[in-house]
């Protein structure tokens, strides 16, 4: 009953809250709801509207081919482990370019960062994003990928179909930028694309940035680390690290 009341609002609003569930129920029905209570009705009315997360999982392939039919040319390979049962396998990893994407990036500059994110769901999917900025230094994405955890072997699978579909010509130069993830550096040696003399790879400023301010504590050093990596004239920069030394020498 609980459930079947907080349809309309689940509806409404995908990411109702749980607090709201217990004062929804209180209001109209003058009793109240253990948290308990009602986290499993609010998952029920989201079952009921949404699906479950396996049946999401099995309707991504159709999902997948509706995009590529809604965007023709549009890239999506997949990578599924076999199981023991007879035409089933298990989603491993799947990548997707939009090919407008792909085309833009000829238009752009010849720098891809890359990160990984936590997918809040019940199987902890990791979604993998390839991006790039524009003239108008703003945002393109160029490429997703869902893999299970981010892993040498994902990062690999990954970067290997960046350079399939993002640099198919061995004349295609890069600049690669990427936080410090063990898996995604080593995995680096195993893609030609992004190995010197095609591509470079560089650290990611924020996260330089935010390493640096673990270690010294200093919010004034942070800043100034973030001046000296954006800074593009050598006075000026030296001047900036000048000061980091300055400061430094001070709080020894």
């Amino acid at each position: 009953m609980i459930a079947t009341h907080l349809l309309g609002m689940v509806c409404q609003d995908p990411t109702y809250d749980i607090e709201f569930v217990q004062q929804n129920v209180k209001d109209p029905f003058g009793f109240e709801i253990s948290y308990h209570k009602a986290c499993q009705s609010l998952k029920v009315a989201r079952e009921q509207v949404y699906g479950t997360w396996e049946s999401s999982v099995q309707k991504l392939p159709r999902f997948m081919a509706f995009l590529q039919k809604l965007n023709p040319r549009t890239v999506v390979e997949w990578l599924n482990l076999d199981t023991n049962r007879l035409g089933v396998q298990i989603l491993h990893y799947v990548f997707w370019a939009f090919r407008l994407c792909i085309e833009g990036l000829r238009c752009c500059r010849n720098v891809i960062s890359v990160d990984g994110t936590y997918l809040y769901t019940k199987y902890k999917h990791k979604l993998l994003v390839a991006v790039t900025l524009d003239a108008n230094q703003q945002v393109l994405p160029l490429a997703f990928a869902l893999v299970d955890e981010e892993s040498l072997a994902s990062w690999r699978c990954f970067l290997e179909m960046l350079a399939k579909h993002l640099l198919p010509y061995d004349d295609d130069r890069v600049c690669l930028i990427s936080d410090r993830h063990g898996g995604l550096i080593s995995s680096i040696n195993y893609v030609p694309a992004f190995k010197f003399p095609r591509g470079v790879h560089r650290f990611c400023l924020r996260h330089v940035c935010s390493n640096f301010n673990k270690k010294f504590s200093n919010i004034r050093l942070k800043d100034l680390c973030w001046r000296a990596g954006v800074e593009v004239n050598a006075r000026k920069f030296e001047r900036i690290m000048t000061e980091i030394r300055d400061i430094e020498r001070g709080s020894i």
